[in-house]
This record gives C-alpha cells, sequence and structure tokens, in this order.
C-alpha cells in the first residue's frame, strides 16, 4: 500500500489518499454507502430512472468526500468538524437542487494549493488540473469570482514560504478567464438577492468563520507524504480562500448562492464546529 502511494506522488502532488489505517478516515469510508444509498433513495422516490438513482447515489459519494475534504483542508487541526460540514453539506446536496458539485470540488482544490497539505509542492499537471477546473467551474456557473479567487490562491502558493514561481502563470490564466467571463456575461447584477433569513444566515457563518480563522495561530497537523508540520501562515491563506469561494458567489445574488450551496455548508459545519470544539 505505502508503496502505491509514493507511486502516486511521482505523477502528483494534489491528491489526498483516504488511508483506512486512520479511524477518521475509517469512519468516512463507512459512511459512503449510507450517503449513496440515501441520495439514491431520494432520486428514486422523485421519479429517476435506474440511470437518475445510479447518478445520484455517485453524487452523493461524491458530495460526503468533497464537504469532508474542504473542511479538512480549511481546519486541519480539527478532525471532528469536518464530519459536521459533511453532515451539512450533504444536507445542502438533497435540499438545494441547483447546487453545483463543481464550485465545490474547485474550492478543495484551490485551497489545496496553497495549503500544500499533502507536502510537496504542485507539479505542473496539477497546476493545469486545478486551473482547468476553475476555469470550468467559472464558464459553467457564470461566476468570474471564481476565476479571481483561483488566481489568488496561484499567487500566493508563488508568493509564500517554499514558493513555485511558476505558478504566476497558471495566476495570469486565471485572470484571462475572469476577464473572459466578464466579457461575455457583463457586470454581475444583484436582481435576485439572497433573502433577509438567509443573509443573516450567511453573516452568522462569516463571523463564526472569522474567529475560526482568528484562532488558527499555529497548526499542529503534519503533511501526509513528508511528516513536516504545516504552514500556519499557509493554513490561514487558505481559509481566506475557502471563504472567498464563498462569498464571490453572492455577485450573483441567489442563484450564485444556491450554486455554491455546498461551499457555504462546508463553511457553516466549520463556523460550527469549532465552536462546539474550540481549540484547546
Amino acid at each position: 500500500m505505502i508503496s502505491l502511494y509514493r507511486l502516486l506522488y511521482r505523477f502528483t502532488s494534489l491528491p489526498r489518499v483516504i488511508d483506512p489505517r486512520y479511524p477518521t478516515n475509517r469512519a468516512v469510508l463507512l459512511l459512503l454507502p449510507p450517503a449513496a444509498g440515501v441520495a439514491g433513495a431520494v432520486a428514486f422516490l422523485q421519479g429517476s430512472g435506474l440511470p437518475g438513482v445510479g447518478e445520484a447515489a455517485f453524487f452523493g459519494v461524491a458530495v460526503t468526500v468533497g464537504g469532508w475534504s474542504l473542511a479538512r483542508e480549511l481546519v486541519p487541526d480539527l478532525e471532528r468538524v469536518a464530519f459536521v460540514s459533511l453532515l451539512l453539506t450533504f444536507g445542502a446536496f438533497l435540499t438545494v437542487e441547483s447546487s453545483s458539485l463543481l464550485i465545490l470540488y474547485s474550492a478543495v482544490f484551490q485551497v489545496r494549493i496553497v495549503t500544500r497539505s499533502v507536502g510537496l509542492p504542485p507539479k505542473a499537471i496539477d497546476s493545469v488540473f486545478v486551473t482547468a477546473l476553475t476555469a470550468w467551474g467559472t464558464f459553467a456557473a457564470s461566476l468570474p469570482g471564481m476565476a479571481l479567487t483561483g488566481a489568488l490562491a496561484f499567487g500566493l502558493d508563488a508568493s509564500m514560504a517554499e514558493r513555485a514561481r511558476r505558478q504566476w502563470i497558471y495566476s495570469g490564466i486565471c485572470l484571462a478567464a475572469a476577464g473572459l467571463c466578464l466579457n461575455r456575461e457583463g457586470l454581475p447584477g444583484l436582481t435576485e438577492s439572497p433573502p433577509a433569513t438567509a443573509a443573516g444566515l450567511l453573516l452568522l457563518i462569516g463571523l463564526g468563520y472569522g474567529l475560526t480563522m482568528w484562532q488558527t495561530r499555529s497548526v499542529a497537523s503534519l503533511a501526509d507524504v513528508t511528516g513536516k508540520p504545516l504552514s500556519s501562515a499557509r493554513a490561514r491563506a487558505g481559509m481566506a480562500v475557502g471563504f472567498l469561494v464563498g462569498l464571490q458567489s453572492l455577485t450573483r445574488g441567489l442563484a450564485g448562492l444556491e450554486a455554491a450551496a455546498l461551499v457555504w455548508a462546508a463553511l457553516a459545519g466549520v463556523s460550527l464546529g469549532a465552536l462546539v470544539w474550540p481549540r484547546r
């Protein structure tokens, strides 16, 4: 198993393997079949045929992994918090039909570029993949802000400790994608602003998240491959990128909020979980 991991990381520095040797990872793996079953059952009750049920089951698994993964990147020292985000993200997937799995995974990999939780500098294939994913999410959801957060993520990786200067190239590509999207869609408007209740909830999430970010003075977690402590500066920068992915969705009002519902659910889990299980 270890040799397979080493072979994987010869070609990429981006994926994080859910190693079943660790209890929290085993818990996530055990949750995947129920997530697939619930998502498939909901699709069946809504009248979907067998292909639709299978697709929903697959998406249920992907959302479960994505919500947990995003929270693990944002607060690496608070493993239990990731399960709060997992549950909230899965709930958002079941209730918000227009929520975007693409935006969720764009957030995961943009944050991971900054935090370097694997412990290795990104390879060219990693940067190309994240750039392509960011551009896809930008144009699919008509959210130029997605490309702007991607540009920020690459710029941070290019300028922080153990910098990778070639990341400025990918930052520039993301900026170009943002410009093209703006040219196609025009300036974003707020024709359908979120209701007052949703706006108040987002404000509370933002306050809780800001408090969690402020409390992140040091990080005890170790990188997956190198075993070195993660950088607290990179961890806070990653938290900023993750929040901005959610925040930029509001430029499209209610439609943008619904598209980024999975990201907001993960952020809410971080805010709520960090209050329930504060740092010691």
